[in-house]
């Protein structure tokens, strides 16, 4: 009964790592920021993402789809944005760092007037909620609830818009969205005479969503934008696989390597913004944004796992979240120098949507301050954007059940795109 006592004591302290980054791949590192950070559209990451009373280039697909009614002909944006950063935590015992990682989540759009005044057509290829991941050392106290998590996810969606009148579009999309997820974590077998275990898991899977948006410009110096992206309910299936199990526990699991096919639901967030721009001038644009996003579609996840090992406490888990809703703050800006340079700039406040009492390594959210600058150079019928946004966020400490301390985050974006027109 000692054996088995521990090892429901180990699959205890893991299970709540294995729901929720089964739950929600980009909820790990630079995940969740990229629904807000601008990875998907050069131009607005410069502009500190406040983009939805502007939306004026085909990423408008993946911000506020009716802005797509101010582009002419055809035209073609892609692009891709280098993200790397760092995560530090300390604890009662030595502090420890995240491996140096860069990820590189791309977008494509095309957007048309298909030969019309008031119609437009456009489809857009991104990530919602980015490429994202952190990698611990293996010889630290967080390797038992986090070695190494990663999470891609990428979106099709295609969007038509429409002028209502001279002084208002509407736009809507549907999407289709893929999430994959990757973690690692070790167990500590010691108590049993063991080594340490590995736990690897992997899990995919998609679901359908749409996006609404309201471009009203009441005059030229004036614009209002109001868009709305759903949740979208990700299936996911996977696997999961131990190995090195330690002698003592190998007739619990047929051996020392254990696999087990596992499912969990996740409902991604609904976002809802509403944002103004204002042109004092031609030269100078200034926008201001509020976004909310639902994060309390989450309040606790579920994994099921196919193998189950009852006497070892490795069956069906449920674990609270506690996620709540959170509102963004943005403001940005844009000064045409000349024909060709347009010269940008932006701030955005994300306050954290992770209480106190969930807070885990592989997802140490805080209160988060995004400062970018970037730029646009024409050239003929090309475009060519750069942005940078530099992501600080507050330090956090923690008083909870899963791992207590201080965690310090920083991230670093670097966006490059170029649009063609037709």
């Amino acid at each position: 009964m000692k054996n088995n006592k521990h090892l429901y004591f180990m699959s205890d302290i893991n299970s709540p790592y294995l729901c929720s980054v089964l739950l929600c791949f980009l909820l790990i590192g630079p995940g969740h920021l990229f629904a807000g950070s601008g990875v998907y559209g050069t131009k607005a990451m410069g502009m500190g993402t406040a983009f939805l009373a502007v939306s004026d280039d085909p990423s408008a697909i993946a911000f506020n789809p009716a802005g797509l009614t101010q582009l002419k002909g055809t035209q073609m944006y892609g692009g891709v944005t280098a993200i790397t950063g760092s995560t530090k935590f300390k604890g009662s015992g030595d502090s420890e760092h995240t491996d140096f990682q860069m990820f590189f989540p791309p977008f494509m759009y095309a957007a048309s007037d298909l030969g019309t005044r008031d119609l437009r057509f456009g489809i857009g290829l991104f990530s919602p909620f980015g490429i994202g991941g952190r990698k611990w050392p293996t010889d630290g106290v967080i390797k038992y609830l986090s070695v190494e998590n990663s999470t891609a996810t990428g979106a099709v969606n295609p969007t038509f818009a429409y002028r209502v009148s001279p002084n208002v579009s509407i736009g809507a999309g549907i999407s289709y969205m893929m999430a994959r997820i990757e973690a690692e974590s070790r167990i500590d077998q010691s108590a049993v005479g063991g080594q340490d275990g590995t736990l690897k898991m992997t899990g995919q899977g998609g679901g359908w969503g749409y996006n609404l948006g309201v471009l009203f410009t009441p005059s030229p110096e004036w614009s209002f934008g109001i868009a709305y992206r759903s949740s979208i309910r990700i299936d996911y299936d996977g696997k999961v696989v131990l190995s090195n199990i330690a002698p003592a526990l190998q007739p619990l699991f047929g051996g020392n390597r254990f696999r087990s096919g596992i499912s969990s639901k996740c409902t991604f967030p609904d976002q809802l913004g509403l944002g103004i721009a204002y042109r004092p001038s031609e030269k100078w644009t200034i926008s201001v944004e509020a976004e909310r996003y639902g994060w309390s579609s989450l309040r606790e996840s579920k994994i099921e796992v196919e193998r189950k090992v009852p006497v070892a406490g490795f069956t069906d888990r449920r674990t609270r979240l506690d996620w709540k809703d959170t509102l963004a703050f943005k403001i940005g800006a844009e000064y045409r120098y000349s024909k060709a340079l347009s010269l940008r700039g932006g701030y955005a406040y994300y306050p954290s949507y992770v209480p106190d009492h969930t807070l885990e390594p592989s997802n140490p959210d805080s209160d988060q301050h995004n400062i970018s600058i970037g730029f646009g150079h024409g050239l003929g019928s090309w475009l060519l954007d750069f942005s940078y946004n530099l992501g600080l966020w507050e330090d956090r400490r923690v008083e909870n059940g899963i791992l207590s301390g201080r965690y310090e985050n920083t991230i670093h974006y670097f966006s490059f795109g170029l649009n063609k027109a037709f």
